[in-house]
């Protein structure tokens, strides 16, 4: 489906509570909805970064395509996804990766591991041409990304946190911190 492309509703899936009996259309629209880029926390942190004064480019070349980098630096910043690159199972407070998936268990464990591994490989790839690769959980920038600029530019520039301004965050931002604040909260209940 398109960007801004939307079906009319009539046609929509409604959402269902249980995963195990989720049709393929809803996984299909759910997935769609899925962004691969200017997630709201990359923009969380470019935002912060831009309004520092601190410039860099979004699109890139290198191995594993990171979402900022720092070309005079050769520093390349990844804001992974807590479920594709292998922690939302620490945030949901689950025992494990495994347990994260009730169906299809091994297909998806799979499928994620070479997620992780492949990062792996793209960091030294990166380190090996002489880049620094920082990786920050997408959870980890919503819960503070001005903390998380902060450690941006220790690394990049060598500035101390206090020169680095804290921004206030947007209401997209604050929707989505509120539901990362909400999951983690049903995930501590239930432990």
């Amino acid at each position: 489906m398109a960007a801004g492309h939307h079906t009319p509703e009539d046609e929509r899936v409604p959402i269902t509570a249980s995963p195990q009996r989720r049709s393929s259309q809803m996984t299909a629209r759910i997935m769609s909805a899925v962004r691969s880029r200017d997630s709201i926390a990359e923009l969380a942190i470019r935002r912060r970064l831009w309004a520092n004064g601190f410039r860099y480019r979004i699109r890139s070349k290198l191995p594993g395509k990171p979402d900022i980098v720092f070309p005079g630096k050769r520093v390349a910043i990844f804001v992974d996804g807590d479920l594709w690159h292998g922690n939302s199972w620490r945030v949901r407070g689950l025992p494990s990766l495994e347990a994260q998936f009730p169906t299809r268990t091994e297909w998806w464990v799979s499928k994620i591991r070479r997620t992780m591994a492949r990062d792996l490989e793209v960091n030294e790839q990166l380190a090996a041409a002489g880049w620094t690769v920082q990786r920050f959980w997408e959870s980890d920038v919503l819960a503070d990304p001005n903390q998380v600029v902060r450690s941006i530019a220790l690394i990049v520039f060598g500035k101390d946190a206090t020169s680095v301004h804290d921004i206030q965050p947007s209401a997209p931002e604050r929707r989505r911190l509120a539901s990362v604040r909400v999951r983690s909260k049903r995930a501590h209940i239930d432990v």
